[in-house]
Parts: structure tokens; C-alpha cells; sequence
């Protein structure tokens, strides 16, 4: 018996000596780092339904991304998944990195050939453009590329989507969920802003998204209005989506504030102060024409945010600041 217990304190005492003889907190503190790589690697294989809902299968992580739009891109890049990024279309231009991006596409040509020449692990398209390139995205996938159609995007709730969606496809589920709370915080603070704005104080805005002589608006159930909504700002136009319209109506309107979204036309905001037989349309009288970054209202991803700030800053300077 005593040889026993001889023997069982040898062996506790080569336990101690391998593990240290006090409590090391070490071992503890890397559990949890294990439990998240393995939440990650649990991430894969997914399947994710599209925004066309097509039932999409990843076995893994991708390690290269085509991108075919992009606010696609961006929402890439606000998760950190940036340098997966391998092709773009020409129009992309945020952030700075894409420029060193191959483009694959423009505005009226896919680019087959180069796409597949990538091997990418997934391209992402867009519901907007699926139609008119339905043939060139199922080419792809016969070639075996995978092909996820990121929803077409309407609104903010449509926008969380995109993110939720990107980011079930790059592994970055808790980073998506960050970004999209960091987002409803931000334009809850706008909206809080926007209730010091009385009905009686409330403007009424035209939003022109394409010049003269061709003059087209932002109308009802569009994205742009619920930004107007959410600052408290009236949408001049009753139409719903997007209608042309001519000057004759528009003058009738008479909006407190012009807001243009094209940033191609030189001296934009000069030549609709300068149309003639608008001199008596409260905006132009009053000079609250305004031209603010297409991108950032347009494109349906992370910096709508900063569209609708920017929206809120030319309408209600007294209220949210130039």
C-alpha cells in the first residue's frame, strides 16, 4: 500500500510539474478563442438563399470575389473582406483600393471570358442586372462558377439584406450584424433630429436625377424617399418611382428645395437657377439648389448612411449643419 501511494504522488507530482504548480490562467483564456474558430469554420458549407431565391451552396470561405456592382463591393469591404476582391465592373470607385481591381464588366458588356479566367470561388451579381445578363451569368455557371444575385435593394431594411446575405457568403455573419446595428444607431440619431422639425416647417423637396431636357425625379416607393421621409422632408412628387417629367409640372410643384443626384453635368445647380420661367419656384427664387454625391444615394449599401446626412445637411442646414 505504501508503494501505492508513493507511486500515486509520483505521478501528481509530474502532472504539476508538466502543467505549473500554481493555477495558470492561460488555458482558460484560449478556450474562447477556439470556440470562435470553430464558429468560423462552422460558418461553411453554407447555402443561402438569393435575391432572385435561388438556393446558393458554398462549401467554404471564398478566397476570391467578383463583384458586378458596386455596392456589392462596398459591402465587401465594410465586412474586411476587401482584399478578396479580384474583379469589379469600371464604375466602382470606393474605396481607392478598387482601383488596382481587374475590371470584368461595364455597363453594357460582361466580360465572360476574363471572369472565368479569375477562378473565383463566388461572383457576386445583383437582381437589378440579372435579367439582362441572365445568359452570361448562367455561361458562368456552366463553366462551375458560382453565382450569387445580391437582392436589389429599396430601401434600408432591403440594404440590411444585401449585408446579412454578403455576409453569410464571406464567413463575416457577426461583423454584418455590427455593421447593420452601427447603421440603424445613426439614422436613429437623424430621425431623433429630424423631430425638433415641425409639420408647419416641413419642406417639400424635387429630387432630379436627370437634367434637362430630360428631366426625371425620384417619386413615391423609391429609396430616396424614405430618406426624405425619415428627415421629415416631403417628396414634391406624387408619382411613384422614378417618372419624367416636364418643366411646366415641375414649376407648379414649386419646391422649397432642388436636390440633384447626377454629379456629370458641370455647373448643374448654376443652370437650373438659370432655366427659364423658374425665377418664381420658391427653390430657385430662394437658391436652395442643391447637388449631392450620387453615389452615397444611389448605390444600396454601408454609406446610404452618409447619403441620408448629406440629404438632411442641404435641406435642414439649421437643423443637422452644413
Amino acid at each position: 500500500m505504501k508503494k501505492l501511494h508513493l507511486l500515486l504522488a509520483a505521478l501528481l507530482l509530474a502532472l504539476l510539474t508538466a502543467c505549473g504548480a500554481t493555477a495558470d490562467p492561460k488555458p482558460a483564456e484560449k478556450e474562447p478563442v477556439t470556440e470562435q474558430a470553430n464558429e468560423k469554420e462552422a460558418a461553411f458549407p453554407v447555402t443561402i438563399k438569393d435575391g432572385v431565391g435561388k438556393d446558393v451552396n458554398l462549401e467554404q470561405k471564398p478566397e476570391k470575389i467578383v463583384s458586378l456592382i458596386p455596392s456589392n463591393t462596398e459591402i465587401v469591404y465594410a465586412l474586411g473582406e476587401g482584399e478578396t476582391i479580384v474583379g469589379v465592373t469600371d464604375v466602382d470607385n470606393y474605396p481607392e483600393e478598387v482601383a488596382d481591381k481587374e475590371i470584368v464588366s461595364t455597363f453594357m458588356e460582361l466580360n465572360i471570358e476574363k471572369i472565368i479566367s479569375l477562378e473565383p470561388d463566388v461572383v457576386l451579381a445583383h437582381a437589378s442586372t440579372a435579367s439582362y445578363w441572365e445568359a452570361g451569368l448562367q455561361q458562368l455557371e456552366d463553366s462551375g462558377v458560382t453565382v450569387l444575385v445580391v437582392n436589389d435593394a429599396q430601401s434600408f431594411d432591403g440594404v440590411y439584406e444585401s449585408i446579412e446575405m454578403i455576409g453569410k457568403a464571406t464567413g463575416k455573419i457577426e461583423e454584418a450584424d455590427t455593421l447593420i446595428e452601427d447603421m440603424k444607431g445613426k439614422l436613429a440619431e437623424l430621425k431623433k433630429q429630424a423631430e425638433s422639425i415641425s409639420d408647419e416647417d416641413q419642406k417639400s423637396v424635387f429630387v432630379e436625377i436627370s437634367p434637362a431636357p430630360e428631366i426625371y425625379a425620384t417619386g413615391k416607393n423609391t429609396f430616396i424617399n424614405e430618406m426624405l421621409e425619415l428627415i421629415h422632408a416631403k417628396n414634391a412628387v406624387e408619382e411613384e418611382g422614378w417618372p419624367q417629367m416636364n418643366e411646366e409640372a415641375i414649376i407648379a410643384l414649386n419646391p422649397d428645395v432642388i436636390v440633384l443626384t447626377y454629379g456629370y453635368v458641370e455647373n448643374a445647380v448654376d443652370q437650373v437657377l438659370e432655366r427659364a420661367g423658374w425665377e418664381d419656384v420658391t427653390a430657385v427664387k430662394e437658391k436652395q439648389v442643391y447637388e449631392v454625391n450620387e453615389d452615397l444615394v444611389s448605390r444600396s449599401g454601408p454609406r446610404v448612411v452618409e447619403g441620408v446626412e448629406e440629404l438632411a445637411k442641404a435641406i435642414y442646414p439649421d437643423v443637422f449643419g452644413k
